[in-house]
């Protein structure tokens, strides 16, 4: 196995899926080739023979854009760093070099087929997080504005340019701030809440700069819950801040940090389908989950079958069955519904469950993954005293 190990978890598998790469069992023999068509039963085969993880092997030939160019992109954010520190401000001929940059990256993507994005993660300080950081999501920007909008390719390069000047504001936030371990206090949120200021700042002066990248920059921590930096009206916003704004979060998520560890794919994403209402409006979501959400993790689903689900109907359900269309509308058994009685809300659990797919369901919608262990425990031990459900869950079949 020549190149990177990538863990698959076998029970995110989605049937009628293919991986890009080769997969192999523990012991290194390989059990699929690049491509093949995963079925029901060649999941459960494979999980049978090699349990609930295997591993695919990321040889760098099928990366999106060229190892070359990111460098480029990596070593312009560099210097765009070390000139505003320096000086305070961005020179328009440093403006045209991360637009040019962008350009390549962009044109890399309209011409390559990129059926997975190598993120490269070289993290040794504040200032390599700054640059990896903004490459990255300038990527993420530039698929997700691509796949997900009606575009044009300038704009595209403007989201993009936008998303690689994300965070030139935090240069100028205290260096020990920004390697702080632990949770921020309320003094160190307050400032650093004022880098999308700061980069505002640094860019509005520059001749012929695009409204596009201002926006971007200056509004890339708003909210749908409207309790963002500057607690504006969600859905007043332009769209490209909000595109970037769910690139900078999957890939701030999947870095390390010095105060947690970096999440897995499937783990970000969850978080981000949990972030729906709060941080993120629903179409936004979905958009990610299905059109870039594939490419980051491997075709592997977010959940599982047998996982808990809330649905914008406050009904809980379980998912029964992957959908093949939509990441975000599976089969699910929906067994009880919150309802407020004279200021309580209580648990109203149905005589029968029913099953029903999202697919075709136009009122019900997923919008959170039940993660918490205890509310996991509490919610199966009900259902199967209720004799709703049965457990273990059986694999699935066909």
């Amino acid at each position: 196995m020549n190149g990177k190990k990538v863990k698959i978890n076998v029970e995110y598998l989605r049937p009628n899926s293919r991986i890009i790469y080769p997969l192999y069992n523990s012991e290194g023999k390989k059990i699929a080739e690049a491509r093949d068509v995963l079925t029901a039963d060649r999941i459960a085969s494979i999980r049978s023979d090699c349990g609930s993880i295997v591993f695919a092997v990321d040889t760098g030939r099928e990366g999106a854009v060229s190892l070359k160019k990111m460098n480029a992109a990596r070593m312009v954010s560099r210097d765009i760093v070390h000139e505003i520190t320096a000086t305070e401000k961005l020179t328009r001929t440093a403006y045209l070099e991360a637009e040019r940059v962008i350009e390549e990256i962009v044109a890399d993507l309209q011409s390559y087929e990129f059926e997975a994005i190598n993120l490269l993660k070289d993290l040794k300080s504040h200032e390599e997080y700054i640059y990896q950081h903004s490459v990255n999501v300038g990527i993420l920007a530039a698929v997700f504005a691509r796949v997900n909008g009606d575009f044009t390719p300038d704009e595209i390069k403007r989201i993009t340019l936008g998303a690689y000047l994300l965070d030139i504001g935090l240069v100028k936030i205290d260096v020990a701030l920004l390697k702080k371990k632990g949770r921020f206090e309320a003094k160190d949120m307050q400032k650093m809440k004022q880098h999308p200021q700061f980069g505002y700042e640094i860019l509005k002066n520059i001749p012929g700069i695009d409204p596009i990248v201002l926006q971007t920059v200056l509004f890339h921590h708003e909210k749908n819950s409207y309790k963002g930096y500057f607690q504006l009206p969600y859905d007043l916003l332009p769209m490209p801040p909000k595109i970037v704004s769910v690139c900078d979060i999957y890939d701030a998520l999947t870095t390390d940090r010095p105060y947690r560890q970096a999440l897995s794919p499937t783990d970000a994403l969850r978080f981000l389908v949990n972030s729906i209402g709060t941080n993120f409006d629903y179409i936004l979501v979905h958009g990610f989950i299905n059109h870039v959400g594939p490419l980051l993790n491997n075709t592997q689903s977010f959940y599982r079958r047998g996982d808990f689900c809330e649905l914008n109907t406050r009904e809980l359900a379980m998912i029964m069955e992957f959908s093949m269309l939509d990441y975000l509308k599976p089969r699910v058994l929906v067994f009880c519904k919150f309802q407020r009685v004279k200021n309580k809300m209580i648990v109203k659990f149905y005589d029968r469950p029913v099953e029903v797919s999202l697919e075709d369901d136009e009122e019900r919608r997923l919008v959170k993954i039940i993660d918490n262990p205890q509310h996991i425990h509490a919610i199966r031990t009900r259902l199967i005293e209720k004799g709703m459900i049965v457990w273990p869950f059986p694999s699935a079949s066909g």
